[in-house]
């Protein structure tokens, strides 16, 4: 059978943030368990991709990083007859930007990350005309989809609640870890850790936090917390755009903070999971998340985890992590303060974390994207 496959998430913009690695987890584990099917990727002229597939060839597009705010007009217009041509029985939709209206004997799974522009009309408000118009344009023909793949309940209900998209059609496949990376034995080597505390100036007790400064992951309530924890505890900022962004280092000046919070700028892999195993938890009462991935990373590092109550996070935390209401400074303060005050309370959420992380392994879900393609192309 003939599967064709947007990969371009892995090329574009998006190959450091959730959809792009996402992609790039499902393809890997996809192509070491598929020998059989032939796929034809859709990817971006000039940027090269590394072979996947043991049966694979590739349609090649054209769209600029930036500006890029019009490629998915660009796409409705040539994308449909490209995998027409391809042969494809199904095209997996991977990025909403590039949902095609398909094409006659062309069956669609589209990937639902999360429904952020239309649940906020606040984050829509405030992007480009043409991004006004194309982001529910392209949600709403998420409807056409034969099928869809949500990354959590909670966004197979935003779904379901905001487009009218049958739940039948819906089939929910949680994203992993990468569990040969993110496990106790990378996340305590004491050698790695030496060097790595050094290069970020860390000494002593700290808390953690993963992730960028945009309003939803809830960054400002997450250092007023902080600022009513002991002194003797540090926090760790580790995100690429904290370290340059004013607002953030005004309201750590504000709250007299400044020799507490460690900015560490853009972490590499290897790093991230010593910052989590020796961490006294992470926080991250984000407002919303399709998934919320640094909790599942951090558990699966033994590290304890403050997270919130709301959208998908109490799906991938389970039992194993401390659920606030995001919205309250005082509850995520309470909690904060007592995981840093008991023990105890440190260890059971260690090893209740190690199992809810085990819950999630990318060849599972790879082996559940493939067995969902092969039954909608029938």
């Amino acid at each position: 059978m003939k599967i064709c496959i947007d990969a371009r998430p892995m090329q574009n913009v998006n190959r450091m943030r959730g959809p792009g690695v996402h992609l790039s987890n499902v393809l890997h584990q996809m192509g070491r368990i598929d020998l059989e099917d032939e796929f034809i990727l859709v990817t971006q002229k000039g940027k090269d991709l590394s072979p996947l597939f043991r049966k694979e060839s590739r349609i090649k597009t054209f769209r600029p990083d930036r500006p890029n705010r019009f490629n998915w007009i660009a796409d409705h217009f040539f994308l449909p007859a490209l995998v027409k041509r391809s042969g494809a029985r199904v095209f997996m939709a991977t990025d909403f930007n590039s949902y095609l209206i398909p094409p006659p004997g062309v069956k669609v799974v589209s990937i639902i990350y999360d429904m952020i522009p239309l649940l906020f009309p606040e984050v829509l408000a405030e992007q480009p005309f043409s991004i006004r118009v194309g982001w529910p344009l392209n949600f709403r023909k998420l409807k056409e989809s034969h099928a869809l793949i949500a990354i959590s309940k909670a966004t197979r209900d935003d779904a379901v609640r905001v487009l009218g998209v049958d739940p039948e059609r819906i089939f929910v496949l949680y994203p992993a870890v990468d569990h040969l990376l993110f496990n106790p034995g990378r996340s305590t080597a004491p050698a790695a850790w030496e060097t790595v505390r050094k290069r970020y100036g860390i000494e002593g007790d700290y808390l953690l936090y993963v992730g960028d400064v945009d309003w939803r992951k809830n960054l400002d309530r997450v250092l007023d917390a902080f600022a009513s924890v002991p002194s003797s505890v540090s926090l760790v900022l580790a995100g690429k755009k904290a370290i340059t962004h004013p607002p953030l280092h005004d309201l750590i000046r504000r709250l007299g903070i400044e020799k507490r919070v460690i900015l560490t700028g853009f972490v590499p892999d290897d790093d991230l999971p010593l910052l989590y195993g020796h961490a006294l938890a992470l926080l991250f009462p984000s407002l919303y998340e399709g998934f919320g991935l640094p909790v599942a990373e951090a558990m699966a590092c033994g590290c304890p985890v403050v997270t919130s109550n709301v959208s998908s996070l109490p799906e991938v935390a389970g039992d194993a992590a401390l659920l606030v209401d995001p919205g309250s400074v005082a509850e995520i303060a309470a909690a904060t303060q007592r995981i840093i005050s008991d023990h105890a309370l440190r260890e059971r959420l260690r090893n209740d974390g190690f199992r809810q992380a085990g819950r999630f392994s990318w060849e599972r879900h790879a082996a559940g994207v493939l067995d969902i393609l092969r039954k909608v192309a029938g």
